[in-house]
């Protein structure tokens, strides 16, 4: 039996069964959390193509530059959504040589249907350097060391 891969949004799920049919266009997301969740699996896959097909006309860069992206994405913990937004926090490193520094991104996204979903834009989007000491980003109330650090090992 072959062992299925994780989907990265952290579903639980094969990503054969998550998010690769939304990014192969074998099937549409129907809320915000799953656009949300597909585009951050995206981005760990480096799929440009989808997440500019997913970002509203409105507000979407022409183009990304994720081959030369050296992002290494670990976590996405979602702290809460509605029908048109989602909070969440998105832990990385820059994956460049050298650079031990883990990071967290956490942002309110804000979404549009019209007539299907698609990612309009960020809202308090912050980026910060974590510590082991300091407070896990994710909200569980341990410490960093204690809770998410592990993802970047």
């Amino acid at each position: 039996m072959q062992k299925q891969t994780l989907c990265p949004c952290e579903s639980g799920q094969a990503l054969s069964d998550c998010c690769l049919p939304l990014i192969e266009n074998r099937a549409a997301a129907t809320t915000a959390e799953q656009l949300m969740r597909s585009r951050y699996t995206a981005y760990v896959l480096k799929n440009e193509r989808y997440l500019l097909q997913s970002w509203h006309p409105d507000t979407r860069p022409q183009q990304l530059d994720l081959k030369n992206d050296t992002t290494q994405w670990r976590k996405l913990h979602i702290i809460e959504g509605d029908k048109n937004h989602v909070s969440f926090v998105a832990m990385f490193d820059s994956g460049r040589a050298g650079d031990k520094q883990h990071y967290a991104l956490s942002e309110k996204s804000e979404f549009i249907y019209e007539p299907e979903i698609q990612y309009l834009k960020g809202e308090n989007v912050q980026t910060m350097t974590l510590t082991k000491n300091m407070p896990c980003p994710c909200q569980s109330g341990k410490k960093f060391k204690r809770c998410c650090e592990k993802y970047f090992v």
